[in-house]
């Protein structure tokens, strides 16, 4: 027969006691101890703000410093970050508001991750907005890298045998192309035997009005000769004041003499 001590009856009545309220509580939304359980919202609160602010830390620094950027993250769009940062911010919002209406209702504190959660989707929101005003204010970014430029522009028979050792000499000779439609302009010339155009500006901000209506004429130039050329990819190099259009190939050789940058023509 087992003898009951009475001491081993009141731990016995403690234990059945605290299993007893365990289930009520976990029936009535309390957790072991007996407080308020909020769920995961806190921590999705928590871990959604980071997310955002993450996103908008690439964002702007994308639109900021593009050739400082990994290959990856440089191919980006800013415009797709922007969208990706917002959208991280919107599901923080959410989870947010969701896990202060479960505090409310619980009638305790709405809890540190939540406050968090504000504090990550209004930084991550202005990072964004950072990221959008730099993109339109400075489309190749505000930190730019910086390019070798050796292209004597100041000398023009010295430019041709440049592109001439690149290319392959030019045969029926340079032709000059009328630059009056482009102030700023100084000179356009073209060989119909190696299929290249190039611009001399004289100045700099030129460069940037004028690089993609001349491109795009150069290349509709060259395609009269695209019998001559086969298959072969055209491309621009441009400098700091002057940009030139012409195939691939010989624009690779050409950028190891004169520096500049290489891009391609849709």
């Amino acid at each position: 027969m087992t003898v009951y001590h009475a001491g081993d009856y009141r731990k016995h009545s403690r234990r059945g006691g605290q299993r007893g309220n365990g289930g009520r509580n976990n029936r009535n939304g309390l957790d072991r101890n007996g407080r308020v359980s909020l769920g995961p919202w806190n921590p999705l609160c928590a871990i959604a703000g980071v997310l955002a602010v993450l996103a908008g830390c690439v964002t702007a620094a994308r639109a900021i410093a593009p050739a400082r950027m990994p290959e990856a993250l440089a191919n980006i769009p800013v415009n797709t970050l922007i969208i990706l940062t917002v959208a991280l911010s919107v599901v923080t919002l959410i989870l947010v508001i969701v896990a202060r209406l479960r505090a409310r209702r619980a009638g305790v504190g709405h809890g540190i991750a939540s406050t968090w959660g504000i504090i990550a989707l209004v930084l991550a929101l202005m990072l964004a907005g950072c990221g959008w005003a730099a993109n339109t204010l400075f489309p190749e970014g505000v930190v730019e890298e910086k390019v070798a430029d050796a292209a004597p522009t100041s000398t023009p028979t010295a430019m041709q045998k440049d592109v001439d050792n690149a290319f392959g000499t030019c045969t029926s000779g340079w032709q000059g192309m009328d630059a009056s439609s482009y102030p700023g302009v100084t000179s356009i010339q073209m060989c119909t035997d190696t299929r290249v155009v190039y611009a001399v500006f004289d100045n700099s901000s030129s460069v940037g009005i004028y690089k993609a209506p001349i491109a795009s004429k150069a290349s509709e130039v060259l395609a009269q000769y695209q019998d001559q050329a086969g298959s072969a990819q055209y491309a621009m190099l441009t400098g700091k004041q002057w940009i030139l259009v012409g195939e691939r190939s010989g624009i690779e050789n050409l950028q190891k003499t004169w520096g500049g940058t290489i891009s391609n023509i849709n």
